[in-house]
């Protein structure tokens, strides 16, 4: 469901799964439940003649030459928007160092000089010249995101198993920043309990040479399963308490727990007051503070390069703080331009039920987000999903409701 609230939709990943085993990766989930014998496969990689056809492809509207799966990117991408790669597993892990994927796709997109968004929490290719001599290109337009939740070595080690330590992957940072890349701290997901020492870590990162700061609370599974259950229970013997009986208590959504506003808060309020102390842009991607973001790219993308995608509710916040309120008309045109494909074929999007799919058959992507603009019942709509920092206050000419911004503390 990020569509309405992303600035980068278009996320890839290298391989089909992680070589790490972080206790709290979301995507266990998702794959264990929704891909047949996932567990128990072996990775599969993307195939990179593949991708690169998509890309030229598009660059020339070849709509002949593709499938309506990559026709709906074909806008995104001629208008060299920046893609997110390391959704759900990291391009640059244990499998990228023995199978050099990532490594074969960068020197194409090198080529084509396309701006690119990575998260990973690897250290050892910001020490292979391979893939360093690329980025040194590209300071421009490929931004890293380095994800470390805490500096405590031992608690990372038994929530992150496999990871590299928080030091070694400050030590990356410092190897980016040195060359010139734009390196964001990705403090997701934040955990109570192992994230509390925060203000050390953005502190560290920043003299690593990060210019920002991105964090979003951790996520909870309510439909987890026994083996879900069990990967709870080893956060919850370093943490010191019960995370899943917490999360439970603490949150109001099915589905993904994601504690309430009151408790998350304090914590975001205090961190973006720290990192703006050092000098460095603040995002959140919880929905709960958005308000907080100093740019609708909710990742660290430098705003200044101009490639995030604008029509989405995160940037309808910041105009509503700006500006007092905020219509959908603001953000209709890269809506419209990008999201013109049917819904029901929304590549990569949870299109619900075989009946939702039945009703919104003839509906655009575009439609739909109007739609959830105007839905102030719905769970994703701005006046229910971001805290109530948006409210209702009318309607515009064009019958869409006008939101107005409501300071929350």
């Amino acid at each position: 469901m990020e569509i309405p609230d992303c600035s980068m939709p278009m996320t890839f990943d290298t391989y089909s799964r992680c070589s790490y085993n972080c206790l709290y990766c979301f995507s266990f989930f998702q794959k264990s439940h929704t891909v047949k014998g996932y567990l128990e496969a072996k990775p599969r990689c993307v195939n990179p003649e593949k991708v690169i056809a998509l890309f030229e492809n598009a660059a020339v509207n070849n709509t002949a030459a593709a499938n309506k799966t990559d026709v709906q990117f074909f806008p995104y991408i001629r208008d060299r928007r920046i893609m997110q790669w390391g959704g759900l597993a990291d391009e640059f892990d244990e499998y990228e160092r023995r199978n050099g994927v990532t490594l074969e796709l960068l020197r194409y997109f090198d080529k084509i000089d396309y701006p690119l968004s990575f998260s990973t929490k690897a250290a050892w290719w910001t020490e292979d010249e391979r893939y360093m001599e690329l980025f040194a290109r590209h300071t421009h337009n490929w931004h890293v995101k380095i994800s470390i939740i805490t500096a405590d070595a031992e608690k990372a080690k038994r929530i992150e198993k496999g990871v590299p330590s928080p030091q070694a992957r400050l030590a990356a940072i410092k190897r980016l920043t040195d060359i010139g890349v734009h390196v964001t701290l990705r403090l997701r997901p934040y955990i109570i309990g192992a994230s509390d020492d925060y203000p050390t870590l953005i502190r560290l990162a920043h003299e690593a040479g990060a210019d920002s700061v991105t964090t979003e609370f951790f996520c909870m599974e309510s439909r987890a399963d026994e083996r879900l259950k069990a990967r709870y229970a080893g956060m919850s013997e370093v943490l010191g308490y019960d995370i899943h009986k917490f999360y439970m208590e603490q949150s109001k959504q099915a589905g993904y727990k994601r504690l309430n506003r009151a408790i998350k808060a304090p914590i975001i309020h205090d961190m973006r007051q720290i990192a703006h102390g050092y000098g460095m842009r603040f995002h959140v991607s919880d929905a709960f503070c958005r308000e907080c973001n100093d740019a609708c790219n909710c990742c660290g993308v430098p705003p200044e390069w101009g490639v995030s995608q604008t029509g989405n509710i995160g940037n309808a916040i910041i105009l509503a703080r700006e500006n007092g309120r905020v219509r959908f008309s603001d953000i209709e045109e890269p809506i419209k331009r990008y999201f013109g494909f049917p819904w029901v074929s929304a590549c990569g999007y949870n299109t619900g039920s075989n009946r939702a799919r039945a009703l919104l058959y003839d509906t655009t992507m575009a439609q739909w987000l109007r739609n959830n603009w105007n839905n102030i019942k719905g769970g994703t709509s701005p006046a229910k999903a971001y805290g109530g920092v948006l409210t209702p206050a009318g309607k515009d000419e064009n019958g869409d409701i006008i939101y107005k911004y409501t300071v929350k503390k």
